[in-house]
C-alpha cells in the first residue's frame, strides 16, 4: 500500500492471535476489524491519478473463501471509465448467439484493406478481395459483434472500448507498465484478441474481433457455438477481452459455493479450435453448395434422413476442409435486413409483452393460442406462484437500517442491534402478481381442464395465507377484450 513490496500472508488464530502462518488450531485468513476506508480511498486516488469519481460502486460483504479483495484503484478506474465488474473480476458483454459461415464487408463495415491484413485476402472463388460485395468465409475463431445503435442495450463496441481504456489505465498506474489497446476509436478493437464463454461453463475460447453487425447478435463459425458447448439456436454467451482477464480474473474472488467455484467462469481457456474435440453436433453440419434431387424424392416418401447422404462436416474431420470450404445453398442479402431490436425488449411492462404474444399466436394458422397460453401458465405463472408462496412462507425479515437479517420477527417489533425497522424481505404483491393474469388466460383460451384445476388449487392456498381480497387485481382478460 505504502511502500509497493510484496505482501505476505498473515493469519488469525482464536487462541493464538495473529500469526505469520498456520498453527495446530486451524486459523483463517481472515478476521472481522475495522479500517479507515477513506484513508485507503485517497491512497486509491493519488495511485490511479484521476479525480475522485462521483460514485464508486462495492458490496456490501465478501463471500469468497479468503475474503480477498480486489484492489481499491481498480474500483476507482471502473468508475472513471463507467463499467461494470462481474464476480470474478472480469467485465463480460452478453449477446444471442447466431452462426454464420459466410460475410460480405459490407455487412461489417472494416475497411477491406484491414480484412486483407486479417487474412481475408480472397473471396470463396478465389478472387482478390476488391469490393464489398464480395462474398468471404468466416474463419472459426473470428466473431462479427453487436454494435446497434437502435436498441435499448449499449452495443457492445461501445462497452468493450471502455474496457479496454480502463485496462490501459490500470497498467499505467497500478502496475506501472505500458498501455497494451492504446485505441483511438471504437473501430480500433478490429483484430483484437477476445475470451468467449457460455453460461454455466467453465472453459472459455479464444476469439478475434473482425468486425461489427448492426443487429444484437453475436455471429460467429458453427464450430465456434459448438466450443462454447452451445448449440446456436439463439442461446447466449459472453465475451470479454483477453487482457481483462489475464490481468483481473482471479479464482480467490470466485464465491465459496460449489457451483460458483465452477461454473461461468474462464477456468480453462482453448487457444486453438479443434474440430474433433467439439460437441459433436456439429459434425452433422451440412456443409454441401445444392442438395441433391434425391433429398427432395426421399422427403416425399418420408424418408430418415439419413436415408440420403449429404455432405457433413463431420466427413472431413482431419483435413484441412474441417476448416475451410464450407458450402451454403442459399444466398442472404444482408445480415443487417431483419428485426434490429425485439418487440420484447422494446415493450415496457409484462402485460404488454404477453398481449402481443398472445395477438401473434392468433394471428398465425400454424399456432395453436390455446397451447402457447397452456405454455406461459405452466412454464412461467404457476411456478413463480408457488415459488413466491413457499419463499413468503420461509423468508427471513430484515432491518432497514443495518440489514441484518432475521430468522423471525423480534418481539420489540424493531431491530434490537440499531433500533431500525423490521420488514419483509419477500412481499405478498410477489405471490399473487400473476394469479389473475394466470386465471384470465384460462379462461379466455382453450387450456386442459387439469390446468384449471391447478389454478383453483392454487389460488385457494393464496388465499389461505393472505384471505379473500375485497378488490381483486386487474387481471389480463380487461385488456384482452379490449384489444
Amino acid at each position: 500500500e505504502l511502500c509497493g513490496s510484496r505482501t505476505r500472508q498473515l493469519y488469525y488464530c482464536r487462541y493464538c492471535g495473529a500469526i505469520d502462518k498456520e498453527c495446530s488450531h486451524d486459523p483463517q485468513m481472515f478476521r472481522k476489524q475495522s479500517i479507515d476506508v477513506k484513508h485507503y480511498y485517497e491512497h486509491a486516488l493519488k495511485l490511479s491519478k484521476v479525480p475522485p469519481p462521483s460514485l464508486v460502486k462495492g458490496v456490501r460483504g465478501t463471500s469468497n473463501k479468503t475474503h480477498v479483495p480486489e484492489h481499491l484503484v481498480k474500483g476507482v478506474l471502473r468508475a472513471k471509465n463507467e463499467i461494470a465488474v462481474n464476480k470474478d473480476g472480469t467485465t463480460r458483454y452478453d449477446m444471442t448467439e447466431v452462426p454464420i459461415t459466410h460475410f460480405k464487408q459490407s455487412e461489417v463495415e472494416t475497411p477491406i484493406k484491414r480484412l486483407v491484413e486479417l487474412g481475408y485476402d480472397a473471396d470463396i472463388n478465389g478472387n482478390p478481395l476488391e469490393n464489398e460485395d464480395q462474398i468471404l468465409e468466416l474463419k472459426p475463431q473470428d466473431l462479427i459483434l453487436p454494435s446497434n445503435l437502435g436498441a435499448a442495450d449499449e452495443s457492445s463496441d461501445a462497452v468493450l472500448f471502455r474496457v479496454a481504456c480502463f485496462v490501459d489505465d490500470l497498467l499505467k498506474s497500478l502496475y506501472r507498465l505500458k498501455p497494451y489497446y492504446n485505441l483511438r476509436k471504437k473501430d480500433d478493437l478490429i483484430g483484437h484478441i477476445v475470451i468467449g464463454l457460455a453460461p454455466h461453463i467453465s472453459a472459455g475460447i479464444v476469439g478475434r474481433i473482425i468486425g461489427f453487425s448492426k443487429t444484437q447478435g453475436m455471429f460467429a463459425h458453427p464450430l465456434f457455438h459448438a466450443a462454447m458447448r452451445r448449440d446456436a439456436d439463439g442461446d447466449e454467451a459472453c465475451v470479454m477481452l483477453l487482457m481483462d482477464a489475464l490481468l483481473n480474473f482471479s479464482r480467490q474472488f470466485l464465491p465459496d459455493k460449489r457451483g460458483s467455484r465452477t461454473m461461468d467462469s474462464p477456468l480453462v481457456l482453448t487457444s486453438r479450435l479443434i474440430p474433433t474435440e467439439v460437441d459433436d453436433m456439429v459434425h452433422r453440419l451440412d456443409i454441401a453448395w445444392r442438395y441433391p434431387l434425391e433429398l427432395y424424392q426421399a422427403a416425399a416418401e418420408y424418408k430418415l434422413p439419413y436415408d440420403v447422404k449429404v455432405d457433413q462436416l463431420g466427413n472431413h474431420l482431419g483435413t484441412p476442409q474441417q476448416y475451410e470450404g464450407i458450402g451454403y445453398t442459399h444466398e442472404t442479402g444482408d445480415i443487417n435486413n431483419g428485426v434490429l431490436c425485439s418487440a420484447y425488449k422494446l415493450l415496457p411492462s409484462m402485460e404488454d409483452k404477453l398481449k402481443g404474444q398472445m395477438t401473434m399466436a392468433e394471428k398465425l394458422r400454424a399456432v395453436d393460442e390455446g397451447d402457447v397460453a397452456r405454455l406461459v401458465i405452466e412454464k412461467h405463472f404457476i411456478k413463480d406462484i408457488k415459488g413466491n408462496l413457499r419463499k413468503f412462507s420461509t423468508q427471513q425479515f430484515r432491518c432497514v437500517k443495518c440489514n441484518r437479517k432475521f430468522r423471525r420477527p423480534t418481539l420489540i417489533g424493531k431491530c434490537d442491534g440499531c433500533g431500525g425497522r423490521v420488514i419483509f424481505t419477500v412481499s405478498d404483491g410477489s405471490v399473487v402478481k400473476y394469479l389473475e393474469p394466470a386465471i384470465s388466460l384460462a379462461s379466455r383460451y382453450n387450456v386442459p381442464a387439469y390446468l384449471k384445476q391447478s389454478l383453483d388449487l392454487t389460488k385457494q392456498r393464496v388465499e389461505e395465507v393472505f384471505g379473500k381480497e375485497k378488490e381483486k387485481q386487474l387481471g389480463l382478460g380487461a385488456w384482452f377484450a379490449a384489444a
